[in-house]
């Protein structure tokens, strides 16, 4: 019989989990067993479990509603996975590093080459990384607040589910700051933009060293559970970034007024992000605003990485 592999990272083997949560996403050439994050039990699994994403191995046999995908996305899945766990970087610049292998990608026609040269590129980045090659070129992105401003304002109309936030008296004003950012004039939005860079710059650091891979599994689950990145690799790479920088943003609105970031606190907004994330009224209140680029996904998604 023909069989294929079963991937069971440990977040679904947590204690904490119910196993009628688990979600089987279904390809022809495997399985993989995931969480959805829109609860706080899967996120302290998937997010604060520093193991949360050693696999383990089954086999079964193939779902016959199993999604085909095609080889070159599935060296493209891998290869960002491991763009997005190259070591001794910090998210930005694994993000950096993400788009442009997406990016020398795309360049490439014939699907066995593609396939060659994708597999190669995580390691020729960390040589770059190594050599502080990629970290030149990531400096020398050009600073362009202007996609930054908009996704901070769209923030004040997400339909959040605000009691998913932690018995925390913080929880009791964030609501009514966060509302308050669709009102702001440019020059606000523009000393909103800087002030949450210097929170996160000054006191996001600090609130990780505890739990310094919490972002990085963010992104590993975000590349995972979707088989990332799908059959538009530029839209799928903006959106991921507009939603990393969206949840950044978020932790340090959390902080802003001196309020400590737990990780608990981390796991409570992750969720409360991601139940918005999937739900339908993410379909209305969202807009990447990437025309402001003229349809340069990559360019939009590069500002909001850039220092």
């Amino acid at each position: 019989m023909n069989v294929i592999n079963c991937y069971q990272p440990e977040f679904t083997q947590h204690p904490a989990i119910d196993p009628s949560q688990i979600v089987d996403c279904h390809y022809q050439h495997e399985t993989r067993r995931s969480l959805l994050l829109n609860e706080f039990a899967h996120c302290v699994a998937v997010i604060l479990d520093p193991q949360a994403f050693t696999l383990h191995i089954d086999t079964r046999a193939p779902d016959a509603a199993a999604h085909v995908v095609s080889p070159r996305l599935q060296c493209l899945n891998q290869a960002a996975i491991d763009c997005v766990t190259l070591p001794e970087l910090d998210e930005e610049l694994r993000l950096y590093a993400l788009g442009v292998m997406l990016s020398t990608a795309s360049n490439i026609d014939d699907e066995t080459e593609a396939c060659e040269k994708i597999a190669r590129m995580p390691g020729c980045l960390a040589n770059h990384a190594i050599n502080g090659e990629l970290q030149r070129m990531y400096a020398e992105l050009p600073s362009i607040d202007l996609l930054k401003n908009r996704l901070i304002r769209e923030l004040g109309v997400m339909s959040f589910d605000w009691n998913r936030l932690p018995d925390n008296p913080r929880s009791q004003t964030l609501p009514m700051q966060i509302s308050l950012l669709m009102l702001q004039d440019a020059s606000s939005e523009a000393q909103m933009q800087q002030q949450l860079a210097q929170v996160w710059r000054e006191r996001g650091a600090a609130s990780l060293a505890g739990q310094p891979w919490v972002l990085t599994h963010y992104l590993v689950y975000r590349l995972y559970h979707d088989m990332f990145p799908g059959d538009n690799a530029a839209h799928s790479y903006l959106q991921l970034t507009c939603d990393f920088f969206q949840l950044k943003t978020l932790l340090s609105l959390w902080m802003i007024d001196g309020t400590e970031l737990t990780p608990e606190d981390m796991a409570a907004l992750i969720g409360l992000f991601e139940h918005w994330r999937i739900s339908d009224a993410q379909m209305q209140e969202r807009d990447c605003m990437h025309e402001l680029f003229a349809g340069n996904d990559l360019l939009a998604a590069f500002s909001l990485i850039a220092r």
